[in-house]
């Protein structure tokens, strides 16, 4: 199990310089065409630029550190997955938050690596390594049985997490959820681009 590193930090979030960016999956590679199409903007949440932020860090000894905020409260607790390109910080994981505590149940928010402020390389993640986050989350944070709530990309992950631990993943939730994306986007590829590098894009619901 990894350790746990709680560090509450207040500091000024950096603006970053953003394009769209393409998360690899699998062992194909490409879809240059259909990146070149997507209309140049940044995210929502980028204007969150110089916001004052406080969160802990979960330490992962051969994995980045990732930056979450956890509520404490009663079972099953309830664990809001984003969607790409999409931080803890974001609307819908605010509103549940909110919804959370006036229910009284426990819930945790997290930045996947590579985004936020958690450690990592946003050009050098892949689907695979945010799964293993929402897995880390799950195994070293929560307690007891978690609901999932999955947002776009966060479906996905979402259903991955609940094959992996089902003996922790009790209900699903999805919000605009992009389970059959990266599938989708896969078979629009042509003979020749198959077998090439393949990058899924998935906007964030």
């Amino acid at each position: 199990m990894a350790v746990m590193g709680m560090a509450a930090v207040a500091a000024w979030v950096p603006c970053r310089s953003w394009g769209w960016a393409a998360v690899s999956f699998g062992p194909h590679r490409g879809l240059s065409a259909f990146l070149a199409r997507m209309p140049q903007r940044a995210p929502r949440w980028l204007p969150a630029c110089r916001q004052k932020a406080s969160f802990s860090l979960l330490n992962r000894p051969d994995l980045p550190n990732l930056a979450y905020k956890r509520l404490k409260g009663k079972s099953p607790g309830i664990i809001f997955i984003p969607g790409y390109l999409s931080n803890m910080n974001g609307t819908k994981a605010l509103a549940i938050e909110e919804f959370c505590k006036s229910l009284g149940h426990a819930y945790i928010r997290f930045d996947y690596s590579g985004i936020g402020n958690s450690d990592g390389n946003l050009e050098e993640s892949t689907v695979g390594k945010w799964r293993k986050d929402v897995l880390s989350i799950i195994d070293d944070l929560a307690e007891g049985p978690q609901i999932l709530v999955g947002s776009s990309l966060g479906g996905w992950l979402m259903l991955h997490a609940a094959v992996a631990r089902p003996e922790k993943v009790m209900a699903l939730i999805g919000v605009a959820t992009a389970a059959d994306g990266l599938v989708t986007q896969f078979n629009h590829l042509s003979v020749e681009d198959s077998g090439k590098k393949t990058y899924i894009f998935l906007y964030s619901a």
